[in-house]
């Protein structure tokens, strides 16, 4: 047994993801490690009083639905599009349910694109080191 802060954790799943993305090729791996550092560094963002990527992103697709449909999608509509590579590869809900089309390199990049930007934002609150993963990660995004 041991104790240990969730922020070690989140910073654990997301190089691991980054492994998984550039040097594994494993996508899939990728998409739920990065899913679920996103998830508890959004959560760390929330207690320091800023807005996670996810929030973000979600208000800006809103507000995007509304321009281009003249009505804003709701929230609810949107948060299921943002994470339906996570849920879906996780989740097998009916016997029909077995196949899944999408693009995980794709969807793995929107994932860690919010991990990181989470991840960055809270540099700025607690003592968080560039990894050698989130540096690479920096070099071939920018």
């Amino acid at each position: 047994m041991i104790e240990i802060n969730k922020i070690e954790i989140a910073k654990e799943l997301l190089d691991s993801a980054l492994y998984h993305y550039y040097d594994s090729q494993q996508y899939f791996a990728s998409i739920h490690c990065a899913g679920a550092a996103e998830e508890i560094l959004g959560r760390y963002i929330e207690s320091h009083g800023g807005e996670p990527a996810f929030e973000k992103q979600n208000e800006d697709l809103r507000k995007i639905s509304k321009i281009l449909n003249d009505i804003e999608s709701p929230k609810k509509d949107i948060t299921y599009v943002m994470n339906y590579a996570k849920n879906k590869t996780k989740h097998m809900d009916k016997e029909d349910d077995e196949i899944l089309v999408l693009d995980p390199k794709l969807e793995a990049e929107d994932l860690l694109d919010r991990a990181v930007g989470n991840y960055y934002n809270l540099m700025a609150h607690l003592d968080l080191e560039e990894t050698e993963y989130i540096q690479r990660y920096n070099q071939v995004r920018v």
